[in-house]
């Protein structure tokens, strides 16, 4: 999603901080939600024997709740046989209920549809070969869901403890949210797919095994999920400056050496094509002449190579370390010459006319303003996976949580 598709999300930022949980200076970011594969992929084959359960059953207000892992009142009491009249007997449930977070449904059809939407599970569900391995997938995905209703859960009761100030500012996070979809997912989605209602879409998406009103509730939540986990992680995502990166490049000194390579370019002349070996030798003169003086070595190499160099790689030469280079005659030459040198290494079928592109020396990566991008980036994805954890664990020692499995 672009930055100005959510500029207003802005306001979740600023309410946070209204409540006293964030600095005024934070901000909520949208940018992990992946709408432009919202139906690219098929659907996802559903577990083989999923449980029934009925939509409408809440949880025991009398019943002692059990936490986390563990299978509690709520999954105990959907559990219960229902009686149903004669003419129901043989008909489907209204939902698949997979878990229940602090009172909030996670339905099945959400936990298929993450499955969908993610590239990763995606591939796991498609490589599962039995209803055991398909049903590990879909619990992941009912985790993920698990983690998303916990943090929007803080972030709703913390926009509330802001009285109306707070609910005023959740309602607008919500409509930001809604308008988000409607620009960034429904309207993208109606122009691709060439459809130019809802309805024709509504039906669309039923063939792909989707319904719309659960992807916008799917992808609206995570968008706002994700939001709020932003600005909860930004102060110490914002704690790694300069000192950090280069406390970090000096322990790890075996993670930022480079190995002694090259990147080179090749024409092969086989001598049999020509009148005599001396004659290739003189033509190969000329082509080293003619790079010298400018002309395109990739050019040459396609026009003139009677190996793979010019056909297959562009005029790319086989390998860069040692040990590695094709053919072996050419590597004491290629690493003693100069970049932008063009030599002529003879072998037992030809000559080869090499160009040294690049040279790279073994030893530390300079500490430059590309790796300390790269350092920074890297402490920060850490620093992310960290806190999340943490904040999740937290949330959940706090949180009853049923799974229906």
């Amino acid at each position: 999603m672009s930055r100005c598709g959510w500029l207003a999300a802005t306001g979740a930022a600023l309410a946070l901080a209204a409540c006293g949980c964030l600095s005024p200076s934070l901000r909520f970011d949208s940018s992990h939600g992946n709408e432009k594969a919202l139906t690219d992929w098929p659907p996802v084959p559903p577990p083989a024997a999923s449980q029934e359960v009925a939509r409408a059953q809440k949880p025991d207000a009398n019943a002692p709740p059990e936490r986390n892992n563990e299978k509690g009142a709520v999954c105990r009491l959907i559990n219960l046989p229902v009686e149903r009249p004669a003419e129901a007997a043989h008909a489907n449930p209204a939902a698949t209920i997979r878990a229940v977070v602090n009172g909030e449904l996670i339905l099945e059809e959400e936990a298929l549809l993450s499955c969908q939407m993610s590239h990763a599970l995606l591939q796991q569900m498609y490589a599962a070969r039995t209803h055991e391995e398909r049903e590990a997938v879909l619990k992941q995905a009912v985790e993920e869901l698990i983690d998303r209703e916990l943090l929007l859960q803080d972030a709703t009761a913390r926009l509330k403890r802001g009285g109306k100030q707070g609910e005023a500012l959740l309602k607008q996070i919500q409509e930001s949210a809604d308008e988000a979809f409607e620009k960034n997912v429904l309207r993208p989605m109606l122009k691709d797919k060439h459809l130019s209602t809802r309805a024709e879409l509504s039906a669309y998406l039923r063939q792909k095994g989707m319904s719309l009103e659960m992807m916008r509730r799917w992808w609206e939540r995570n968008w706002m999920a994700q939001g709020y986990l932003h600005a909860r992680l930004e102060p110490y995502i914002n704690r790694i400056g300069h000192t950090e990166i280069m406390e970090y490049y000096n322990s790890h000194r075996d993670e930022f050496t480079q190995p002694d390579s090259v990147d080179w370019q090749d024409i092969f002349l086989d001598a049999e094509r020509h009148a005599s070996r001396a004659a290739a030798r003189q033509f190969a003169e000329a082509l080293v002449d003619r790079i010298r003086q400018g002309e395109d070595f990739a050019k040459l190499s396609a026009e003139f190579d009677n190996g793979e160099s010019g056909r297959f790689r562009k005029g790319a030469g086989q390998g860069h370390k040692r040990g590695e280079i094709f053919p072996p005659e050419a590597e004491p030459v290629l690493f003693r010459m100069h970049e932008g040198d063009t030599e002529i290494v003879e072998c037992p079928h030809g000559f080869h006319v090499v160009h040294l592109v690049k040279r790279q020396y073994a030893g530390p990566i300079p500490f430059d303003a590309k790796l300390q991008k790269e350092i920074r980036d890297k402490l920060r994805n850490l620093v992310t996976l960290r806190e999340k954890e943490s904040l999740i664990k937290e949330l959940k020692r706090k949180a009853v949580i049923d799974r229906c499995d």
